[in-house]
This record gives C-alpha cells, structure tokens and sequence, in this order.
C-alpha cells in the first residue's frame, strides 16, 4: 500500500457506501461513458455564476454565451441612466433553460425581460428556473415562434434589447459535433442550410419592436461568420453592425444598432 494517500485509506477504512447508492454510481458512470453529459446526469449546470436546472429538452448553457449577458446588461444599465427609463425591456428568443432571460434580469435588477420558445417543455424547464432566482415578477415566458409572441403582446418599439442563441450548425456538420451534443434538442442545435437567413429573419422580425438606438446581440458560431454578418447588415433599420470576441477571441456575438 505504499503511496496511497493517508487519507485514501481512512475513506477506505471507514465509509461504507449503500448498495443502492454504488448501483446509482455505477449507472451514472456508464451513462457518461456512452457520453451523457455531465448537466443531464446531476440535472444542473452553472452559467454566470449562477445555477441552472438543465433537462435534455434544452441546450446545457454554455460559456460563451455569457458575452451576450455581459453586453445586454451594459446597455439596459446605460439606457436606465441615459434615457432615464425606470423599467428598461430586454427580449430573450429561443430562451431554452432561461439562462440569459434569467442571468440578463439578475445583472440589470432595474429591467424587465420577455423569453420565448416554441417549445412548452422548454418553457417548464425556464419557468423553474426563473422561479429559482426569485424572478417571476421580472421575467415573463411567451409560447411561439422567435418574435411573433412579442409583436402581439408588446407592440411596437417596446423593447431595449433583443438576444438570441440561434440554432447556427448546419445538419450536414452533425458528424463532427462533439458526441454529447446530440443529447441536446436538436431543433435548438441544427439549422437547414445555412444560417444567415435565420439570422436575417430575426433582425427583420425585431426591427420594428425594438426602440431607436436599441441593440440586438446574436451569437454567432465562432467561423465562417461574414454571410451572417451581411444578412443581417442588410435588414433595413439596423446599422453599425459589429462583431464581438469571447474570451478565446473567436468572432461570438453580432452586436446592431436600431437607427431608423
């Protein structure tokens, strides 16, 4: 037994662990072996510091997408002081776990944020989460395709901020995805085609719900983002379109200014 540390020995010696509780083990290790992720298998997974109920019915938050909170929150922030707006709106499309609805209205307590999805799974796994962080009098969830909840609920030039995760890997690309990917909802992953027209159909669809000197911030897939850049570039209404590094420096968030 030598060079076994002292402390491997006592657990050794000293716990005993329930049968049931290694059999739960031992299944939990052979689903990540068939590489389950980690999210799935404890449920919960941690995104701007906070954690987030996490089922298969929606995309395991990521840390990339915490650039698109960074920016969001900087604005809704400015746009309190600047234009003094008591209550400024943000607008959270494909909103999945609610991560960024959530981790936008934690990081700006002064605004008030609408998520939408298509999916009413996806909504049960947001609304727990938004319930979880004490935000239920601040984030308000809507069923239906990207803005179309929003353009009857709101009306126009009501909103600050619109964010977006889009589904942004091509469906042919599927075999070079990581493994655990394919856990995750496929209609939140996979586009058909390419991307840049889902990208354009947002920026069209915000521009009229979105306030003069708004934003709207989309993730961008880290390559091959000049098509999407320009799609959305020559939606009427936008300018000064600008691209924004993560922390690894990769093209990550696509950043438009209402201007018309």
């Amino acid at each position: 037994m030598l060079g076994v540390p002292r402390f491997r020995l006592a657990l050794e010696r000293e716990t005993s662990v329930a049968t049931g509780d290694a059999l739960r083990f031992a299944d939990l290790v052979a689903e990540r072996e068939r590489r389950r992720p980690v999210s799935h298998l404890v449920g919960e997974h941690e995104f701007w510091s906070l954690t987030f109920h996490v089922t298969p019915d929606v995309l395991t938050p990521r840390p990339e997408t915490e650039r698109l909170v960074e920016v969001a929150a900087q604005h809704l922030q400015a746009t309190q002081h600047l234009a003094g707006r008591d209550a400024p709106v943000a607008a959270d499309v494909g909103t999945g776990s609610g991560c960024l609805a959530v981790s936008i209205a934690h990081e700006a307590p002064s605004a008030t944020v609408h998520a939408v999805d298509l999916s009413g799974r996806a909504l049960d796994v947001a609304r727990r989460n938004i319930t979880r962080h004490g935000l239920t009098e601040r984030v308000t969830l809507h069923r239906g395709d990207l803005l179309a909840p929003l353009a009857a609920a709101l009306g126009p030039a009501s909103l600050d901020v619109v964010v977006s995760n889009p589904p942004y890997v091509r469906r042919s690309e599927a075999g070079e995805v990581d493994p655990e990917v394919l856990w995750e909802p496929a209609a939140a992953i996979f586009c058909e085609g390419e991307p840049a027209p889902l990208y354009a159909r947002i920026a069209t669809d915000a521009s009229p719900l979105v306030r003069l000197g708004g934003l709207l911030l989309l993730e961008l897939p880290g390559q091959r983002t000049q098509p999407i850049v320009d799609a959305v570039a020559a939606v009427e209404g936008w300018d000064n379109v600008t691209v924004l590094p993560d922390l690894a420096g990769l093209p990550r968030v696509l950043r438009a200014v209402r201007v018309r």
